[in-house]
């Protein structure tokens, strides 16, 4: 079954799979009802972005000076302290 599952995918996606939960057997992954879930993943897994399709913007320099942000108090601890 894992020379099935191979065959069908990369051995490279196989390592990297995961369904959030461990399967008794390989058996699971050949049937049905996860092969259009695996399917996804691997599709995902191969997405590639065709960047021909998209404008490509310059924005240019930085305009301006960084605006500094002084941190927010985060505990309860911290506004009690003062």
């Amino acid at each position: 079954m894992l020379n099935d599952l191979c065959e069908r995918y990369s051995l490279e996606f196989m390592d990297i799979v995961n369904f959030g939960k461990k399967f008794d057997s390989l058996a699971y992954l050949v049937s049905e009802k996860l092969r259009e879930s695996l399917d996804q993943k691997f599709r995902a897994f191969n997405f590639r972005v065709d960047l021909s399709k998209y404008e490509v913007y310059h924005l240019g320099e930085k305009v301006g000076e960084d605006k500094v942000v002084l941190p927010k108090r985060k505990t309860v601890k911290d506004y009690l302290d003062e």
